[in-house]
C-alpha cells in the first residue's frame, strides 16, 4: 500500500498542473450608466440581463439660505468649516429600486454581481473600505501585479440558489451600528415600501444580538430576514434599494418609515429618563480624545449624564435619545440615535478637524433636531492603516479638545 501511495504521489509530480479555469474579470460599474431606468422595476417578468432601475424616493434639496437660516451662528471652535453653517444647502438623495437578473451575492460584502463580471457599486462600495481589489470576495483572486492586476471570479462547487431575495445589508450595517441603522434599515424600508418584500424575501448574513432587535423593533419579531450562511448564493432575481450606498450621508424619506416603526414598536416614555446626556467614547482605540475623562467630569459637574451606548441594549438606546433635551458627543456612530430624538432636542457635536462629516448634521435636520458643532484642531498624533496596499488616514489618532473654550461655547447654547 505505501509503495503504491509513493508511485502515485511521484507520477502526480511529473505531470504539470492543471491551469485553472479562464474565470471571468470583474469590474466596478454604476447602475444608472448601465441599467434602462423604467417606470418600475417590479412590474413584468425579471428584466433582461443586466437589469433594470427605477425610481422609488425623489431627491429634495434644501437651498442654502434655507439652511442657513436652521443652521447659521450656531457652530464654533477652531476653524469651522462653511457647511456647519449651511454652505451649499443639504442634499437628500434619490433612492433607486435596482432588479438584476441572475447574480452571485457575498452576504458578507454585500457584493452583487453578474456572469458578466459587471459589480454593482451602490451595493458594494462600503466594503471597498475593506477590499478596493475585490480580492476578498468569495471565489475572487486577484491576479498581475501593479496596473495589470485584475480581480477574477471563479465560481465555488456547490453554490446555493434563491429564487428571489431583497438584498439590503451593506459591508459598513454588518460591523456599525451608524451604517446599519442609516444605510441598510431605509434600503430595506425602501423595498417593503414598493411591496418588492412580498415576492422577494430578505436576505442577510448573520447577524449580531443588535441587528436583530434592532429588525425586530422595525419589523416585528416575526418578519426577521433570512440568514444566509454560505459566503456566496446564486439568485435568480435580485433586488436592493441604493441607500445601501452611504445613505446616512444624504438622508431622505425612508429614514422617516425606519424612525416612526422603531419608536412605535420601543413605546418611549418621553417624559422619563435623563435630560442632558454626554455620549461617552472613552476607552476607544480608533480616535481617542486625550483629555475626554477631564471633559466628562465638567459635564457631570453640570449635571449631565455620562452614557455608554455600546453597554446598552438598542431599546434603552432609543430611549436614551428619545428622553434626552441635550445631547453632547463626540463624533462617532452612536450618534446615528439622534433619528430617535424629539423634534426640538439639542446636539452638540465634537469634531476633530481631521474627521469633520456631514452625516450627523442631516439627520438632525431630518429629524427636526436643533444640530450645532464644536470644532477641534487634529491630530495630536495619527497611526497608519493600510489595506490591501492602500491608505486609509484618519482610520486611528489622537486628539484633544480646549476644554475652557468648549464649556463656555456650551453654557452659552444652553
Amino acid at each position: 500500500m505505501n509503495l503504491a501511495r509513493r508511485a502515485a504521489r511521484r507520477l502526480k509530480a511529473m505531470l504539470p498542473d492543471r491551469p485553472p479555469p479562464a474565470g471571468t474579470p470583474l469590474a466596478l460599474v454604476f447602475e444608472e450608466d448601465v441599467l434602462p431606468r423604467v417606470e418600475n422595476v417590479l412590474i413584468g417578468p425579471s428584466p433582461t440581463r443586466p437589469g433594470a432601475i427605477s425610481q422609488a424616493v425623489a431627491q429634495v434639496i434644501l437651498d442654502e439660505p434655507e439652511t442657513r437660516a436652521l443652521l447659521g451662528g450656531r457652530s464654533g471652535g477652531v476653524d469651522v468649516p462653511p457647511w456647519a453653517h449651511g454652505a451649499n444647502g443639504v442634499l437628500r438623495s434619490r433612492v433607486d429600486l435596482v432588479r438584476a437578473p441572475d447574480v452571485w451575492h457575498a452576504p458578507a460584502y454585500g457584493a452583487l454581481f453578474n456572469d458578466q463580471g459587471q459589480v454593482f457599486h451602490k451595493a458594494i462600495h462600503e466594503a471597498l473600505y475593506l477590499t478596493p481589489t475585490l480580492g476578498l470576495l468569495p471565489g475572487v483572486t486577484v491576479e498581475g501585479e501593479g496596473s495589470d492586476a485584475k480581480a477574477i471570479f471563479r465560481p465555488p462547487e456547490d453554490v446555493p440558489t434563491l429564487d428571489r431575495a431583497t438584498v439590503f445589508m451593506a459591508w459598513g450595517g454588518l460591523h456599525n451600528y451608524g451604517h446599519f441603522l442609516i444605510d441598510c434599515l431605509p434600503a430595506l424600508a425602501t423595498a417593503i415600501q414598493a411591496g418588492a418584500t412580498e415576492r422577494f424575501p430578505a436576505i442577510a448574513p448573520p447577524m449580531l444580538p443588535w441587528h436583530r432587535e434592532l429588525l425586530s423593533l422595525m419589523l416585528g419579531p416575526q418578519s426577521i430576514p433570512q440568514v444566509i450562511e454560505a459566503p456566496l448564493v446564486r439568485i435568480k432575481d435580485a433586488i436592493f434599494a441604493t441607500a445601501m450606498d452611504h445613505f446616512l450621508h444624504a438622508p431622505n424619506a425612508p429614514l422617516d418609515f425606519v424612525r416612526d416603526r422603531v419608536l412605535s414598536a420601543a413605546a418611549v416614555d418621553p417624559g422619563a429618563g435623563a435630560k442632558k446626556i454626554y455620549v461617552s467614547r472613552l476607552g476607544s482605540l480608533k480616535r481617542i480624545l486625550v483629555n475626554e475623562a477631564e471633559l466628562e467630569a465638567a459635564l457631570a459637574a453640570r449635571g449631565f449624564a455620562i452614557v455608554k451606548p455600546e453597554a446598552l441594549s438598542v431599546r434603552e438606546q432609543v430611549a436614551l435619545f428619545h428622553q434626552a433635551d441635550v445631547i453632547v458627543a463626540p463624533a462617532g456612530a452612536a450618534l446615528a440615535n439622534v433619528l430617535f430624538c424629539r423634534p426640538g432636542a439639542k446636539i452638540i457635536e465634537l469634531q476633530p478637524s481631521n474627521f469633520t462629516g456631514v452625516w450627523v448634521r442631516n439627520i438632525a435636520l431630518l429629524a427636526g433636531v436643533d444640530w450645532r458643532a464644536f470644532f477641534a484642531p487634529s491630530p495630536l498624533s495619527e497611526t497608519e492603516v493600510y489595506l490591501e496596499g492602500h491608505h486609509r488616514p484618519n482610520a486611528e489618532f489622537s486628539w484633544r479638545l480646549d476644554l475652557e473654550a468648549f464649556l463656555t461655547f456650551l453654557d452659552d447654547s444652553l
